[in-house]
């Protein structure tokens, strides 16, 4: 099973990238009001990038992911059996 960290989505180029970004602002806005406001704003915008992706593409993914480890355990069964 494929779990990945948070931490993990953005590359470290992206991540310092926006970070920088928002530094710029730090002065001008209440930092607190702002994280959480950015920290919404992205939240919304992935749920809703995730729910196209999964709506067009998990059909396929299941199917595959299905395939492969039916796959394995039939092989897995197939050398218990030759063993015996």
């Amino acid at each position: 099973m494929m779990v990945k960290n948070n931490k993990d989505i953005l590359s470290k180029e992206t991540a310092v990238a926006v970070k920088a970004e928002l530094a710029k602002y730090a002065d001008t806005y209440d930092v607190e009001e702002t994280q959480k406001l950015v920290k919404e704003i992205i939240s919304e915008t992935v749920n809703e990038i995730l729910n196209k992706w999964l709506n067009k593409n998990i059909d396929r993914v299941l199917k595959e992911v299905l395939r492969e480890e039916l796959e394995k355990t039939v092989k897995r069964q197939l050398t218990k059996n030759k063993k015996k």
